[in-house]
C-alpha cells in the first residue's frame, strides 16, 4: 500500500452527473419500500422521535431532555440529541405563518429524511471519485447505489430516528479522510464529535479513524499526514465544548451519562483532541525525529487520560447499558432480533435479504484486496473501518447498514478493477467465502418461525384503534401496560393533553421499569407483583381472544380475556372499547 498523502489532485469528474445517477437509483429503491410516511422497516424509535420533537415543538424546551409522557416512575430523561430533532423544528417552524403546528410537523417528517439522503448522496459520490482515482463511470456509480439497497430504508420519509443522520456524518468522516484538500482533516474531527453527539453506535469506526490517522502519521512523519491528523485533533479539542453547550445546555456539562454525550464523553473528545492536536508539533524537535518517540508521545498522555477517565466515572465501567438487568434483558433485549447476530436471525425465520448481506459483504471486501488494494494510506484507512463495520454486522444485526455503506463505497473501484482482470481464478476468489457460508447456514441451520406466546403477543397491540376515550375522564395518574401498547397511550396522551403518562417503553434507559412490567405481566408472584406496581396508578390491556398457555404472562393472560384480577378495578367496566384501564388498588392487589 502506497503510504502518499492523498490520492492526488481532485479528479476532473462529471460529478452532478454521478450524483444524479447515485440519486435517481436511490430514489427507485426508497420507492420499493411501500407508500411515503408508511416504510416497512418502521420501528418504535421513530414513534419515540416523533413524540420527543412534538414535546419540544410543545414546550420550546430545547435543553430539556425530559419525556413527560414517560414516568419509570421518575420522569424519564431522553440520551437523543436535539441536533436530529433540529430540521424538524426549523422546518415546522418555517411553514408555521401557512398552518398549523402538526400539519408542519407532519409534512417536515416527510420532507427531511429525503433531504439527508441527498447530503448522504453528494458526499458518498465525492467520496467515491477519490478512491477510484480517475473518473468512475455512471454505471460503477448506479451498482454501488444498488449495493447499499439496505442503506436506504434508513432515508425514507417519516423514517425521523437517528440512524440516517449517523449514516450521513461516516460519509463525511470519510470524505475527510480521503479529500486532497488542505484541511480535509478538520471534517474528520468535525464529524467524530457530532456523530457522538447524535449516538454512541459510530464510536469504533470513529475510533479507527483517529488511530489510524495517528499511526499512518507516525510511521511516516509526512508533512500532508500530519497536517491531516493534527486538524482532525484541533476540530474535535475546539468544538467539542462549545458544541455540547449549544446541545445540552450548561447544566448537562457536569451531567454523568454513560450512554450520550455528558461529562464523561466531553472530557474524553476535548482532551484526546488536544493531545493529537498539540503532540505532533513536538515531532520537528530532535528527541522526536523516531518512530518511537513520536509514538510514545500519543500513547503516554492517552494512556493517562483512558485510566483518568476509568477513575473519574467508575459507573461507567460496565458500558452504556449498566442499567438493563436480567429481568430486563430476558424479557426485552433479548427478543430484539437486532441485537444479536446474523445466524440466529436466520434461524429465527428473519428475512434472508438481512441475513446474507453481511455475509455477502465480506466477499466484497475479499474483493477490494484481492483486486484492487487501497492505494494510498487514507484508503486503507478507509479499507480498515469498513472491515471493522462489516465484522460488527455479522456479530450484530443492527450494524449493517453501517458495514452496507462503507462497503458500497469501494464497488465503482471494484467493477473498474474487475474488467482488467484476466484470470478466471482470481475473479472467483472472493466469492468462494460468502458461497461457502452461504451453503454451510443453509444446510446446517434449520429456520424456524419464532414460537408465539404472550410476552410474543405483548410486542403487538390490538387497541390501535379503539376508542381510548376512558383516559380522559379518569383521574391523573401512571398507567403499565404492555410495552407496545404503552406507545399507543403515550401517543394518545400527547395529542389530548392528557395526565396519564406510561410506565415503561422499551428503552435502555427505561430498562429498571421494564423489569417491573415483565414482574407484574409475566412473574406468578404476588408480592413481587405488589412491588412492580407500587410506584404506580393503573394498569392497562386489550381484551383479545387468545388461546394460548397463560404460563409466561400470567396475569397479562387473564386480563386480556376479561376475566377480572384480585386489586385491579375496571374504571369502565361498560365500555364498548376493548381498552381495559384498571385502577390499583394497592391494599387487595394480588
Amino acid at each position: 500500500m502506497s503510504l502518499s498523502s492523498s490520492s492526488g489532485s481532485r479528479p476532473d469528474n462529471p460529478y452532478w452527473l454521478l450524483f444524479g445517477c447515485f440519486l435517481l437509483v436511490g430514489a427507485g429503491l426508497l420507492l420499493m419500500d411501500g407508500p411515503p410516511g408508511n416504510s416497512y422497516l418502521s420501528d418504535v424509535d421513530d414513534i419515540a422521535r416523533r413524540l420527543q420533537i412534538a414535546d419540544l415543538l410543545r414546550d420550546g424546551q430545547w435543553h430539556d431532555p425530559s419525556w413527560p409522557f414517560l414516568q419509570t416512575p421518575d420522569v424519564y430523561q431522553s440520551p437523543w440529541s436535539r441536533l436530529v430533532d433540529a430540521p424538524y423544528v426549523f422546518i415546522t417552524w418555517a411553514l408555521s405563518p401557512f398552518m398549523d403546528t402538526d400539519s408542519g410537523f407532519r409534512i417536515a417528517r416527510l420532507v427531511v429524511p429525503p433531504l439527508w439522503f441527498v447530503v448522504y448522496a453528494a458526499l458518498t459520490v465525492r467520496v467515491m471519485q477519490h478512491l477510484t482515482g480517475r473518473t468512475p463511470g455512471a454505471i460503477p456509480v448506479a451498482m454501488a447505489a444498488l449495493a447499499s439497497f439496505l442503506v436506504m430504508p434508513e432515508f425514507y420519509p417519516a423514517r425521523i430516528d437517528h440512524h440516517n443522520v449517523q449514516l450521513v456524518l461516516m460519509m463525511a468522516l470519510s470524505l475527510g479522510l480521503v479529500s486532497p484538500h488542505r484541511h480535509a482533516g478538520l471534517l474528520v474531527g468535525l464529524a467524530s464529535f457530532l456523530s457522538i453527539a447524535v449516538g454512541l453506535e459510530c464510536t469504533p469506526f470513529i475510533a479507527i479513524a483517529l488511530v489510524s490517522l495517528g499511526l499512518v502519521a507516525v510511521w511516516t512523519g509526512e508533512a500532508g499526514h500530519i497536517r491531516r491528523f493534527r486538524q482532525a485533533g484541533l476540530s474535535l479539542g475546539l468544538l467539542t465544548l462549545p458544541g455540547s453547550l449549544v446541545l445540552i445546555g450548561p447544566a448537562g456539562l457536569g451531567q454523568v451519562y454513560c450512554d450520550a454525550i455528558s461529562a464523561p464523553w466531553i472530557l474524553a473528545l476535548s482532551v484526546s483532541g488536544g493531545i493529537i492536536a498539540l503532540a505532533p508539533r513536538l515531532w520537528g524537535m530532535t528527541a522526536f525525529s523516531s518512530r518511537a518517540a513520536r509514538f510514545s508521545s500519543l500513547a503516554m498522555p492517552g494512556a493517562l487520560l483512558l485510566a483518568g477517565l476509568w477513575i473519574a466515572f467508575p459507573q461507567c465501567h460496565h458500558g452504556p447499558l449498566y442499567m438493563v438487568d436480567p429481568v430486563a434483558k430476558e424479557f426485552w433485549l433479548s427478543r430484539v432480533l437486532q441485537e444479536h447476530d446474523f445466524i440466529r436471525l436466520y434461524a429465527e425465520g428473519g428475512p434472508r435479504v438481512l441475513v446474507f448481506g453481511p455475509v455477502a459483504l465480506t466477499g466484497v471486501l475479499i474483493a477490494i484486496w484481492t483486486w484492487t488494494r487501497p492505494r494510498t494510506a487514507s484508503a486503507g484507512v478507509l479499507y480498515a473501518i469498513a472491515v471493522a463495520a462489516v465484522v460488527l454486522a455479522l456479530l450484530q444485526n443492527r450494524n449493517f447498514p453501517f458495514a452496507a455503506s462503507f462497503a458500497a463505497l469501494f464497488v465503482p473501484g471494484l467493477v473498474q478493477a474487475y474488467g482488467r482482470i484476466s484470470s478466471l481464478r482470481t475473479r472467483v476468489v472472493p466469492l468462494v467465502v460468502p458461497v461457502l457460508a452461504i451453503t454451510v447456514i443453509i444446510i446446517a441451520i434449520r429456520r424456524t418461525d419464532p414460537a408465539i406466546d404472550l410476552i410474543m403477543v405483548m410486542k403487538g397491540d390490538a387497541c390501535l384503534n379503539q376508542d381510548l376515550s376512558v383516559l380522559d375522564t379518569a383521574p391523573p395518574g401512571t398507567v403499565m401496560a404492555p410495552p407496545r401498547m404503552s406507545f399507543t397511550l403515550a401517543e394518545y396522551n400527547q395529542t389530548s393533553g392528557g395526565h396519564h403518562p406510561v410506565a415503561s417503553l422499551p428503552f435502555h434507559r427505561a430498562a429498571p421499569s421494564i423489569s417491573m412490567v415483565a414482574q407484574t405481566f409475566t412473574r406468578d408472584d404476588a408480592d413481587g407483583r405488589r412491588e412492580a406496581l407500587a410506584p404506580f396508578d393503573y394498569v392497562a390491556v386489550c381484551r383479545m381472544d387468545l388461546e394460548l398457555d397463560r404460563a409466561p404472562a400470567p396475569l397479562f393472560g387473564a386480563l386480556a380475556a376479561g376475566e377480572n384480577w384480585p386489586g385491579l378495578i375496571d374504571v369502565a367496566p361498560d365500555s364498548g372499547s376493548r381498552f381495559r384501564l384498571m385502577r390499583i388498588d394497592h391494599d387487595a392487589l394480588q
